[in-house]
């Protein structure tokens, strides 16, 4: 499975926005990334770093809970890994699948006896195509946003959140330039 340009669009527009200084603090770039999305989805996300059960292979979890978004990331992974984790949660939010909008809603989450149950994405098989999709996506934003950790202040990545549109920038952009002694 490749990256659509719905996935592409939607990293770019998630990323575009971002202005964190070079190299990246990872928890300023989560950050940074989670206010991204909330602007994008036009209500607080909030997430939460939480150990989930060892006999569990789930990392991430997203609760829409109609007036916010609850995104829950396993406090133990490596940063460069939650970067790889929200953008999971993330393209759920973004993916139309009326198969994956389905298996959302019958992972409902209420107290037992309710009748306002708070869908809850819910992993049944790695296998299911919108697993596979959010998965894809979860790599690209961690792939685009790994750099961010790692560059010198010199990089592309600086040029990028540097604030001014700079004819310099905007040609080592162009050629991917990482800065000097890379």
């Amino acid at each position: 499975m490749r990256t659509t340009r719905k996935m592409r669009r939607f990293a770019n527009e998630l990323i575009d926005p971002l202005r964190v200084p070079i190299p990246a603090d990872p928890g300023d770039l989560l950050d940074a990334l989670v206010e991204s999305a909330t602007r994008w989805r036009g209500r607080p996300i909030v997430v939460h770093l939480a150990n989930f059960p060892p006999q569990t292979s789930a990392t991430g979890l997203w609760i829409d809970r109609g007036t916010r978004d609850d995104i829950v990331i396993e406090a133990d992974a490596p940063p460069w890994m939650k970067l790889v984790i929200l953008g999971h949660e993330l393209w759920h939010m973004a993916d139309d699948d009326p198969a994956h909008r389905a298996a959302h809603a019958e992972g409902a989450l209420a107290p037992a006896g309710a009748d306002d149950a708070l869908p809850a994405a819910a992993r049944t098989r790695f296998l299911e195509a919108a697993e596979q999709r959010a998965d894809l996506f979860g790599m690209l934003i961690g792939d685009r946003l790994r750099p961010w950790l790692k560059a010198s202040p010199d990089s592309v990545y600086a040029a990028h959140t540097s604030g001014h549109d700079d004819l310099a920038g905007r040609i080592g952009a162009a050629l991917n330039y990482r800065g000097a002694g890379r």
